[in-house]
């Protein structure tokens, strides 16, 4: 088989390969069919089962190492998964957050 071309072409060539690899290497910290923390619905905003998949992945995360990340595109609701996740992690104790937002955002997250 000749070498792909481009970068769409080798991405289109080796998808199955490169999905196996990338769940195995990462596997996901939260399943579909996990049971997720009953805090989450004390949130002010209902977040989307996918948000939700991703708050109890950061717990999840936080419950293993010190750190975590959340890598999104615009809109996906990167701040209601981090505070959400910052929330749930607490489980009820008092915590300080401070959460870094674009300049747009900043009366939306003063609401």
């Amino acid at each position: 088989m000749p070498a792909p071309k481009n970068i769409p072409t080798y991405l289109k060539t080796f998808t199955e390969e490169l999905g196996e690899r990338i769940l195995e290497t990462f596997a996901p910290l939260q399943g579909v069919n996990d049971p997720v923390s009953p805090l989450i619905g004390e949130l002010l905003r209902r977040p989307y089962p996918a948000q939700t998949l991703a708050i109890m992945g950061l717990v999840r995360r936080w419950q293993r190492a010190h750190a975590a990340g959340v890598i999104a595109e615009c809109g996906t609701g990167k701040t209601l998964i981090s505070l959400g996740a910052v929330y749930t992690h607490a489980e009820g104790k008092p915590f300080t957050a401070l959460a870094m937002v674009p300049p747009q955002l900043v009366d939306k997250c003063c609401r």
